[in-house]
């Protein structure tokens, strides 16, 4: 039923409709903070990544393609510009020494992103050794979003045992990436 919704209301923006717009708006603004939030943690960060999301999809609303999900669009380029934005993060000299002071690091910790390019693919690579269900549960989280309770609603399965899959997707997730990225992280919060 909501995949039909968007699927209307994206066609219905496809044909310049503002008022369709408005609705995607409506229905995504508060989900798609909370899920920046929980990366950046940072409320005006957060606000730009809707606002930059929703532009986007503007912007681009003849080139999205009805049939898919407009939820996992929207995300996708949320999600883009998270790391853009924890990128830039790490570019910026007083926030890498203020890092650098609060973790107590060494000078050469933080001074390209190249590490965090590799902590990301490390992490994309962590993740596609879960099992199935487990990667799942916990993309459905991160990448999408959702609720431990949306997701068990969706997956006709216990809360508990979502907290639980994705309490253990990031148990394996932090063993795979080993002593030498913990401190990065931490310092992008990216299991908060």
């Amino acid at each position: 039923m909501q995949n039909e919704n968007d699927k209307l209301l994206v066609s219905l923006l496809k044909k310049n409709e503002v008022k369709a717009f408005d609705a995607l708006f409506q229905k995504y603004s508060d989900k798609l903070f909370h899920f920046s939030f929980s990366l950046l943690k940072n409320s005006e960060d957060s606000k730009e990544i809707v606002q930059e999301s929703f532009f986007r999809i503007w912007n681009k609303r003849n080139e999205i393609d009805s049939f898919k999900s407009f939820k996992s669009y929207l995300f996708t380029i949320s999600y883009h510009l998270v790391i853009d934005q924890l990128r830039l993060r790490l570019k910026d000299k007083e926030y890498r020494s203020f890092l650098q002071e609060y973790f107590d690091l060494g000078d050469d910790s933080l001074n390209s992103t190249t590490d965090f390019d590799t902590l990301n693919k490390r992490i994309e690579l962590a993740v596609s050794e879960l099992p199935e269900k487990r990667k799942q549960i916990y993309l459905m989280s991160r990448e999408n979003g959702l609720s431990h309770k949306e997701i068990a609603e969706k997956l006709s399965i216990n809360v508990k045992t979502v907290e639980n899959q994705i309490g253990l997707a990031i148990k394996h997730i932090k063993l795979s990436l080993g002593n030498d990225f913990l401190p990065m992280l931490l310092l992008v919060s990216l299991f908060y």
